[in-house]
């Protein structure tokens, strides 16, 4: 048994077909074949059922696949630890992020982790809400992402990093805009929007709306920036249960009052990675760097997978 021939297992249980593996490792069919023929005779065991060029795993086959992955992933990280050793750690990191960790808290964290990495780590932002951004972790388009949180996901490991404030917003000339905090009873009456459901942000400001018998809230928005706007250039007789964060900044002319009966730390963000992805030393490096950042380590016993 050689490496190669593991590795020729590994695609045709992936792909389970010999053309279509063959293609992908460069190499004939018959070589394939004969690979795989060989480690099954010093296996003494069928590792696949054959129709046509297809092939399904037989049921030993699906028990050495599981290992044949372990195995081959603990000797990828072993290259890896021996060819680090010494050297400073480089590659990249692709980053998802929303834009409420935008103020003060990614910005901060990027400049301190490229000063400890030397710049040696390229990091690539992208942007997007917190359902594209998970559903970009399960596809491996991103290795990080710093956004919200939904169940469902077991294979998403999520760490509290740091949270944001649900207030009442409203114009500077509105009349509520003069205090610094109000009752739900208080703006049970007045024209009020929020966050659309189906987002994380917008399925926990529902269930504080049920809670506080509130059903004067419209919730159509997805972000911050458009109820921003919404309430900045429209008659001063509205208002947005919206988180506070960097988007508001665009807006000159809005107040933010805090509700009373909102928890504090309403809206906690997390750094997610997905568990199931082989990650490098560099995606390592900067998810452990994360998890300790500012306290963030103080979080730790919410780890949890959702």
């Amino acid at each position: 048994m050689n490496l190669s021939q593991l590795h020729y297992f590994k695609k045709l249980a992936e792909v389970l077909h010999y053309t279509r593996a063959a293609q992908e490792l460069f190499i004939t069919q018959p070589t394939l074949s004969g690979a795989i023929s060989s480690l099954e005779n010093e296996l003494e065991v069928s590792l696949f059922e054959r129709s046509g060029r297809s092939v399904s795993l037989t049921p030993q086959g699906e028990v050495f696949y599981e290992h044949v992955c372990l195995a081959l992933r603990a000797l990828d990280d072993g290259i890896a630890a021996v060819q680090d050793r010494g050297h400073s750690v480089v590659g990249s990191v692709s980053i998802g992020t929303t834009f409420t960790v935008q103020d003060d808290y990614l910005p901060s964290l990027m400049k301190d982790y490229c000063a400890v990495c030397n710049n040696t780590v390229l990091t690539k932002t992208y942007q997007g809400f917190t359902n594209y951004l998970l559903d970009q972790l399960r596809k491996g388009t991103v290795d990080v992402a710093f956004c919200g949180k939904r169940e469902g996901d077991p294979e998403l490991v999520y760490y509290p990093v740091t949270y944001r404030d649900l207030k009442l917003c409203v114009r500077e000339d509105h009349p509520l805009a003069k205090r610094d905090h109000v009752s739900f009873a208080e703006i049970s009456r007045m024209d009020l929007c929020t966050y659309r459901r189906g987002a994380p942000i917008g399925e926990m400001v529902n269930k504080l709306l049920i809670e506080q018998g509130l059903e004067n809230a419209k919730q159509i928005y997805d972000d911050d920036v458009s109820m921003g706007s919404f309430i900045s250039f429209n008659a001063p007789v509205c208002g947005a249960l919206m988180l506070d964060s960097l988007a508001t900044r665009l807006f000159s002319n809005l107040k933010f009052l805090v509700v009373d009966e909102v928890p504090q730390e309403f809206y906690r963000i997390y750094m997610v990675y997905n568990k199931k992805h082989n990650h490098s030393r560099a995606v390592k490096d900067f998810v452990q760097f994360a998890r300790t950042y500012q306290g963030n380590d103080t979080f730790d016993d919410e780890e949890q997978d959702a």
